[in-house]
């Protein structure tokens, strides 16, 4: 006796409403289950690292905005004569707004001192220093250069 089978298009179209075991179809709900446990895991993470990296920055960008403004300022103390620096306190312009948005709490700071040695020379710090969010006084920074007197010989 000879046997017919169906075709192949039939018996796929049976199969799909058949489930068996050893060909499961989807997600179980202790896979998905499982799924968002570790999700849940990686995102707690990475969360909080994503807050240290933009406060890092966020540091990193006040201290270059603070490192220019010090050098702007020993920039306009270099235009100054000789006798124009007297040791103490120089006078030094308002902060913008700018700065003063960056740079919250902003103090800056002009000083001459002078260094006692075989030439007059005279050494200039500036100092910026700001607020952190707490409202602490970060580290300042503090730049300095000198300048030296030349005395004319006469001829």
């Amino acid at each position: 006796m000879i046997r017919i089978s169906p075709p192949p298009a039939a018996i796929d179209r049976d199969d799909r409403f058949t489930h068996s075991i050893s060909h499961p179809r989807g997600f179980t709900l202790i896979e998905l289950i499982g799924a968002c446990v570790l999700l849940a895991i990686l995102l707690s993470t990475a969360v909080p690292m994503f807050a240290i990296v933009a406060r890092e920055r966020r540091t990193t960008e006040q201290r270059q905005f603070a490192l220019q403004h010090a050098v702007n300022l020993l920039e306009q103390t270099r235009q100054l004569g000789w006798s124009e620096l007297d040791p103490g306190e120089l006078s030094v312009p308002d902060v913008d707004a700018h700065l003063k948005a960056i740079l919250p709490g902003v103090e800056q700071s002009l000083i001459v001192q002078a260094i006692e040695d075989e030439s007059e020379s005279r050494q200039i710090v500036a100092t910026v220093r700001w607020k952190d969010r707490g409202d602490q006084f970060v580290t300042p920074i503090r730049m300095s250069y000198w300048v030296s007197h030349s005395k004319e010989t006469p001829r």
